[in-house]
């Protein structure tokens, strides 16, 4: 059984509570009526026993009339008791009706012959003694066939309103469901290849145009991730083109010919070292991943940042020494950091890897951290070549390099990889740099991130 859309939910919910609403509001209705119109009968009957009553004449314990002839009571039967419950003056009352035993100022509503009447008594006083009871009867057929008019009216009108009902949740949820047809139609056009279909916003702030809103900045987060994926995958297939044309290239220049010794040592170096640069590069490429799937799951913990510095610089000598850089370590005072180790240590390595790079020969880099009660403060300077101030606002971007033809050198997802780091712990990354004269990276990152 196919499930029901959203519009036939809304019609029959619509319906369903129009039903509920007609139908107890006709219930209302017919119950007061009733109500009022048998209260009304019974006023009626009161009102004609008082009559009677005023024109009975009492001669000890004969009961008379003193002038029958002022009864002018329409539809209205009697009969007048004496105290020993004996019946005596009466109009033309039915005699079920006269057998039935006295209940003083007791209302009933009995049937005789398929035909209904009410029967009410009334006693009759002498002073303070009872002397008899005067019984009036009412025929109700006119009541019990308007009433059953009126439920016949009920029970026609009912189904009508309903369908009228029915065509008017139709409509509602027509008019309410529009705008989701629209968003449906688009959704529709929009594949991978074309995300550039946006949604008419309405006029209304109302939910549906929140909805639309959100719709638009949703296709534009596509849009965007999509582009940057395909540049990714575009940027990572050039990079690892590169290294195995390289080894492809030695490995068949090796098994050309004979060769010497030395020549095969040195394809086999060569192999050796694009192999190390193609694993780096994919080592950073599954980080990249680990990151964009939010995998990634940060081990925070107290660290020694000055001990993380110095064996990082130790590290970096012997690459130093080969263009002759000497590495100054600067730092006032001991500073313990709550962060992820393994990432801090990637982080700074990132940075002074790139001040070594980029660094002029017999120059200086410069690592300085500092605090204050809130906050710690990397800074990592180098005298180097330095960046254009239009190649600035691209640095952090994957796989963008300042220096073309030294491209060779690197992947250009460190200082990507060093963005992302610093925005895990809650941090900031600023640079400074001119062309010529060097460039210094600023870390701010706070003392005890919310974990």
């Amino acid at each position: 059984m196919r499930k029901l859309t959203i519009r036939a939910k809304i019609t029959i919910w619509y319906a369903s509570l129009f039903l509920v609403l007609i139908l107890l509001f006709s219930f209302f209705i017919y119950s007061s009526i009733s109500k009022i119109l048998y209260k009304n009968v019974l006023d009626l009957a009161k009102a004609d026993a008082d009559q009677v009553v005023s024109i009975l004449r009492i001669e000890g314990s004969n009961i008379k009339f003193d002038n029958p002839y002022k009864i002018i009571a329409t539809n209205t039967y009697f009969v007048v008791f004496n105290k020993d419950g004996n019946a005596g003056l009466k109009n033309e009352i039915v005699p079920e009706i006269v057998k039935l035993p006295i209940e003083n100022e007791a209302v009933r509503y009995i049937s005789v012959d398929k035909n209904n009447w009410l029967v009410y008594d009334e006693p009759l006083y002498f002073g303070k003694e009872v002397i008899g009871w005067i019984r009036i009867s009412r025929s109700l057929n006119s009541l019990i066939s308007m009433l059953n008019n009126l439920k016949l009216l009920i029970f026609v009108s009912v189904p009508v309103y309903i369908l009228i009902a029915s065509f008017g949740g139709l409509f509602l949820a027509n008019r309410a469901l529009k705008p989701i047809n629209d968003i449906t139609k688009t959704a529709s056009r929009i594949s991978n290849e074309n995300l550039t279909q946006r949604l008419k916003l309405p006029k209304t702030n109302d939910e549906v145009g929140r909805l639309s809103i959100t719709f638009n900045q949703m296709l534009e987060k596509l849009e965007t991730a999509f582009k940057r994926e395909r540049q990714f995958m575009s940027d990572a297939s050039h990079e690892l083109r590169t290294p195995i044309t390289v080894i492809s290239a030695q490995a068949q220049e090796a098994l050309s010919g004979n060769k010497k010794v030395k020549e095969y040592k040195e394809a086999l170096n060569l192999i050796l070292n694009e192999s190390k640069k193609m694993s780096f590069l994919i080592s950073q490429l599954l980080l990249l991943h680990k990151s964009d799937e939010g995998k990634y799951k940060l081990n925070f913990e107290l660290l020694d940042l000055n001990m993380i510095i110095e064996e990082i610089t130790k590290e970096f000598e012997n690459i130093a020494k080969e263009k002759n850089i000497k590495i100054n370590f600067i730092s006032n005072k001991d500073i313990k950091l709550k962060a992820d180790q393994t990432l801090i240590t990637r982080l700074v390595v990132n940075l002074v890897n790139n001040a070594i790079k980029y660094g002029r020969d017999n120059g200086n880099v410069v690592i300085k951290i500092s605090s204050d009660n809130e906050s710690v403060f990397i800074e990592v300077m180098d005298d180097g070549i330095g960046i254009s101030e239009e190649d600035i606002p691209y640095i952090f971007d994957r796989f963008y390099q300042t220096d073309k033809s030294r491209s060779n050198q690197g992947t250009g997802l460190g200082l990507a990889i060093s963005k992302w780091i610093v925005e895990q712990h809650n941090g900031e990354i600023k640079v400074e740099s001119s062309l010529g004269k060097g460039t210094k990276f600023t870390v701010k990152l706070p003392l005890n991130p919310a974990v």
